[in-house]
């Protein structure tokens, strides 16, 4: 399935994904936070699966500050941009 029609089914469902920034004991950012209802994890997954599997499409990004706001809770600090990168498997690193 199309990143696109999966965005488009959940958007009447309101599944309320929640993305923050996470910091340690220390205050230093250690991890990022994905929380969600059973519908938005399973929202984001289907998301996942889709950019893994279209070739015609190597990525997609959703925000709660512009596209795809309607899949955010109010308490979400980011978006997210999902992209596949060729050869990152091979090459042993993501990006270059």
């Amino acid at each position: 399935m199309k990143t696109d029609d999966i965005s488009e089914r959940y958007a009447d469902q309101k599944v309320g994904l929640i993305l923050r920034l996470l910091q340690d004991d220390e205050g230093d950012t250690a991890s990022v936070l994905i929380e969600g209802s059973q519908q938005a994890l399973r929202m984001l997954a289907e998301l996942l699966l889709a950019v893994a599997d279209e070739p015609e499409n190597e990525g997609f990004s959703i925000s709660p500050f512009g596209a795809g706001k309607t899949h955010f809770s109010e308490l979400s600090e980011l978006g997210l941009y999902i992209h596949r990168s060729p050869g990152a498997a091979q090459q042993g690193t993501i990006g270059g």
